[in-house]
């Protein structure tokens, strides 16, 4: 028992996990590929679309039957009802077989593409929410420490009211805004029970999520900005599952013309019992359009039309993509700009404007208002910066799965 106690210890102590266990955005993405049905069935239709590839170019099933002639031949008459074997094989033309293992090829990586594009779907979806939730959770500590800090500054104003150096007005404002500053926190508590709740539902799973890291780095982009824009040609998932849409569009007009080609149907035909020990009997059969000016012609001009549909559906696709791709390159260039903006320069500037308010105020050289808006000023900074980094993350995500590849260093 000694043994099995330490071994347990021994095993959390050196794969790092144990009750103190965090979700970071790497262990996050990974159970969220592993645990997320809507991810789980994309997938399945994938690897069933893919399974179909290796029957579209296969053989109908041979057709077998027994036939039975009764006084079909004088030979007949006298040696009794002759009963056969048959055996029966349709051969559809050659090329027609290689068409349609091709239009199944074409939809079965439209269909992975398509999964890929859903993976990075969830992928944006799962870190944009985790980042919310981050900063949610820093927003209301943020509020809970500015609800201790005012409790400090009530005090000091209290005092000061004894000691007739303050007006009452400023003890009633410091409650004031204490009571706004609760509600505030109230709501706050909401957003983050609403993005935990976002992330179970991400995660598959009824219990609850585990605590998230207290402290992340903010998300450096790894690729020069001209170089991200044009990345889309060659790895967005959406524009490929389009033209492997096309392409399996191409393929059934394709194989729409051979239906002029004959199709064949061999019959082998053997007699067992009252015939000749060599009797037999060989058919072949072909097909004839004869009614091609309805069937053939209308299969041709329906797969041609869809063909044009889909070609303009490529063409929308790629215009689309490289128009947000464009967008969000720069909307990620502003807001990383803006995130650097807070962390060198209005953070450090807005904690010493507060700190010299506070100590003015203890030396009766401001007055309440500067103080409060000092300090409301910090925290409307403080919660502008999470609440920036939350949409960051949420915009370079979007680029990311428009893209169809990493340009961050975020769990890819």
């Amino acid at each position: 028992m000694r043994a099995l106690t330490l071994g347990f210890f021994l095993s959390i102590l050196l794969t790092g996990q144990g009750f103190s266990e965090t979700l970071s955005p790497e262990n996050l993405i990974d159970r969220v590929y592993r645990q997320n049905a809507e991810l789980a069935a994309s997938q399945a239709r994938a690897e069933s679309e893919a399974a179909l590839v290796r029957v579209s170019g296969a053989l109908e099933n041979p057709h077998i039957g027994i036939m039975r002639e009764n006084q079909m031949t004088l030979m007949q008459q006298q040696m009794g009802p002759m009963t056969s074997l048959t055996i029966s094989q349709e051969l559809p033309f050659p090329t027609k077989l290689v068409a349609r293992r091709a239009e199944q090829r074409a939809m079965a990586l439209a269909a992975e593409q398509e999964h890929l594009d859903r993976k990075l779907e969830i992928r944006e979806r799962a870190l944009t929410t985790y980042f919310e939730l981050y900063a949610a959770i820093k927003i209301s500590s943020l509020m809970a420490a500015q609800r201790e800090t005012l409790r400090e500054i009530a005090r000091v104003v209290e005092s000061k009211r004894a000691t007739g150096e303050v007006p009452q007005q400023d003890e009633m404002k410091a409650h004031v805004e204490q009571t706004r500053l609760e509600s505030d926190w109230l709501l706050q508590q909401q957003v983050v029970f609403e993005a935990k709740e976002q992330l179970k539902a991400l995660l598959n799973q009824d219990e609850e999520i585990l605590p998230v890291e207290g402290r992340l780095p903010l998300p450096r982009v790894t690729l020069p900005w001209e170089q991200i824009e044009p990345l889309y040609e060659r790895h967005s998932k959406a524009l490929a599952h389009h033209e492997s849409e096309l392409a399996a569009a191409k393929a059934a007009a394709s194989l729409a013309t051979m239906g002029y080609l004959p199709d064949l149907m061999l019959t082998f035909r053997k007699p067992f019992a009252n015939a000749p020990p060599d009797a037999y009997a060989v058919e072949l059969e072909a097909t004839i359009p004869l009614w091609f000016f309805a069937r053939q012609s209308g299969d041709i001009a329906a797969t041609r039309a869809r063909v044009r549909e889909t070609e303009q559906r490529v063409a929308n696709s790629r215009r689309t993509i490289k128009a947000e791709a464009r967008s969000l390159v720069q909307k990620t260039d502003s807001q990383a700009k803006l995130l650097s903006i807070f962390e060198s320069a209005l953070l450090p500037q807005m904690q010493t404007t507060l700190n010299s308010s506070r100590t003015a105020y203890s030396a009766n050289r401001v007055g309440f208002q500067e103080l409060l808006d000092s300090e409301r000023s910090l925290s409307a900074v403080r919660i502008d910066y999470y609440r920036t980094l939350a949409s960051f993350v949420g915009t370079v995500t979007r680029l990311e799965r428009i893209v169809g590849t990493s340009v961050t260093d975020l769990p890819f």
